[in-house]
C-alpha cells in the first residue's frame, strides 16, 4: 500500500505539469482551456515537485514524507479552486492524498503511540549493561537435554548473552474465529535486565487504520488501541492484564531470544520425550507453559493456561504453533507463529506472525 500511495502521489503531482506546459508554450494542453500566466505556472510547477518529492521520500520509508506532500496539496488545492471548471477533478485525489496523510501527522503527536514506544525504547536503552560475556557449553549443563539441544539449534552458544531483541513483522489479526483477517505490521523491542517489553502494531480493516500498543515495564502492563490514532477503543491495565502479559513475555523469549533464558528466572521440568514445563517468573507473577519439540529438537508448540481472554465461555488455553526456521541475525529461530485460543469449541487462531527482521543487542 505504501508503494501504491506513492506512485498516486508522483502521479498527481506529474499531472500538475499540464499547468507549466500550457504557462511556457512547452506543449499544447486542450485540457485546462484558461490561460495560465508565467507565475501562475510557477506555481503550477512547485505543486508538481513537492508532491513527487513527498511520493519519493514515501517510496523510501522517510519519516518527513507528509511535509512536502502537505504543502503540495496546499498548492494544488489553491490552483484547483483558481481553474475549478477545469480542474476540479483533482480535488477527489487531494482527499484520497490527505487522508493517510493526516494520520501520519497524528502519529508524530508525542502521545501518539509511535512517539511512546520510541520513547520508551530510548529509555531502556539508556539503562547500563554490564559487557555481555560469551555462552559456552558449562552454561547448558544445569538444562534438561531437550532445552540444551534446543539451544544448540539455534546457534547461541558461541554468541554473546541476549541483553535486548527488537524484531519486525507482519501480521494478520481477527477478534473471532469468523472475523475477517486484518493486514498488520509490528514493531517489537524487549530488554532483559530487567525485562520489558514493547510491542507496536499498525492494522487496518475495511480501510480503518487500527493502533495498538502493548507497553510491560517495571511491575506494570498496559494494552490500548486506537481507531485511526486518536479514539480510543480499548484501554486496559490492571494485575490480570500484567499476568497476561508475563505469560507474553515467556513466550517471546523462548521463541526469538531463548540465549536470554539463560540469565532469567526460567526453572524447566521434563515431562515426556519431546515435552518441558517451563515457569517464568517476573514482576510478582509466575506463570507456566508445555513446551513441545519436534524430532529434530526445534520449538513447535507453547500451551498455557495462564494468559486470560475477553471473550464469554470460561478458560482456554494459550497456543502459539511455531515454524518456519531460518537463519535470522545468525541464529536459526522460528520465524512464523500462530496466536490461538483452545476452549470447549475447539482451537483457533487470532494471530499469525512472521518475522521480517530481527536484531540481539541492540545500541540505538
Amino acid at each position: 500500500m505504501r508503494i501504491v500511495l506513492a506512485a498516486f502521489i508522483a502521479l498527481h503531482g506529474l499531472i500538475h505539469l499540464l499547468g507549466p506546459a500550457k504557462a511556457f508554450g512547452w506543449a499544447n494542453v486542450n485540457q485546462l482551456r484558461s490561460s495560465i500566466s508565467h507565475g501562475m505556472g510557477l506555481v503550477w510547477l512547485l505543486a508538481a515537485v513537492l508532491l513527487v518529492v513527498g511520493a519519493a521520500s514515501l517510496a523510501v520509508r522517510a519519516g518527513w514524507w507528509w511535509y512536502p506532500t502537505l504543502a503540495g496539496l496546499v498548492f494544488s488545492q489553491g490552483l484547483i479552486v483558481s481553474a475549478w471548471g477545469d480542474a476540479k477533478f483533482g480535488t477527489i485525489a487531494n482527499v484520497i492524498i490527505l487522508v493517510p496523510l493526516l494520520i501520519t501527522a497524528v502519529d508524530t503527536r508525542s502521545s501518539s503511540f509511535s512517539a511512546r514506544f520510541a520513547h520508551d525504547r530510548s529509555a531502556l536503552l539508556s539503562r547500563p549493561f554490564a559487557a555481555a560475556t560469551v555462552v559456552s557449553e558449562n552454561d547448558l549443563t544445569s538444562l534438561p537435554p531437550l532445552m540444551q539441544k534446543y539451544l544448540r539449534n539455534l546457534g547461541v552458544v558461541g554468541r554473546e548473552r541476549v541483553r535486548n531483541v527488537q524484531v519486525t513483522f507482519n501480521a494478520q489479526m481477527r477478534s473471532s474465529a469468523t472475523s475477517p483477517w486484518m493486514e498488520s505490521t509490528a514493531t517489537q523491542y524487549e530488554s532483559f535486565f530487567p525485562p520489558a517489553r514493547l510491542f507496536h502494531m499498525n492494522a487496518s480493516r475495511s480501510g480503518v487504520p487500527f493502533d495498538v500498543f502493548h507497553r510491560y515495564v517495571g511491575d506494570s502492563a498496559t494494552f490500548q488501541v486506537r481507531i485511526v490514532g486518536l479514539i480510543s477503543m480499548v484501554n486496559k491495565s490492571g494485575a490480570g492484564l500484567t499476568n497476561d502479559e508475563t505469560v507474553t513475555l515467556m513466550n517471546d523469549i523462548l521463541v526469538m531470544a531463548p540465549a536470554a533464558a539463560l540469565d532469567l528466572p526460567f526453572i524447566f521440568e521434563t515431562t515426556g520425550d519431546h515435552t518441558l514445563r517451563a515457569t517464568f517468573r517476573n514482576a510478582g507473577y509466575t506463570v507456566a507453559a508445555e513446551l513441545t519439540f519436534d524430532d529434530a529438537g526445534d520449538l513447535v508448540g507453547f500451551h498455557s493456561a495462564d494468559r486470560a481472554h475477553d471473550r464469554e465461555g470460561g478458560a482456554a488455553i494459550w497456543s502459539t504453533p511455531i515454524s518456519g526456521y531460518r537463519l535470522v541475525d545468525g541464529i536459526r529461530i522460528g520465524t512464523q507463529g500462530d496466536a490461538n485460543w483452545i476452549d470447549a469449541a475447539g482451537e483457533w487462531t487470532y494471530g499469525r506472525f512472521q518475522i521480517t527482521s530481527i536484531a540481539y543487542n541492540v545500541t540505538r
